[in-house]
């Protein structure tokens, strides 16, 4: 799987393949998908003011600005499933999906 992959299933560190067994709020998923576009295109604004060499403060700010988006993101996802997945998980019983979330936090909290 290659970055350039649009649609492409997420890697993850350990390669283990991931599926829900229910589907997102479609409106939820075009809000994530939206913000992270946003930042993509932040990010290559930012890579463009490095290869024009401005200011390094300049650059700073700029990616302060694209972490804090970034992080809005994981906060949109993580209410997401915490809404919607962890309920299901806790309906069913199924403790492994509440062990994933933790270490996805735990990721996320580095």
């Amino acid at each position: 799987m290659s970055d350039t992959e649009p649609n492409s299933a997420p890697a993850y560190h350990d390669s283990t393949d991931r599926t829900h067994s229910h589907s997102h709020n479609p409106s939820n998923t075009r809000a994530v998908r939206n913000r992270l576009a946003r930042v993509i295109g932040h990010l290559h604004a930012v890579e463009r003011m490095v290869s024009d060499e401005r200011d390094c403060a300049e650059i700073l700010v700029q990616l302060a600005a694209v972490r804090s988006a970034l992080n809005n993101v994981c906060k949109m996802i993580l209410r997401e499933h915490m809404d919607h997945c962890v309920i299901d998980a806790i309906r069913e019983n199924d403790t492994a999906s509440i062990e994933e979330l933790n270490k996805a936090i735990d990721l996320l909290m580095k």
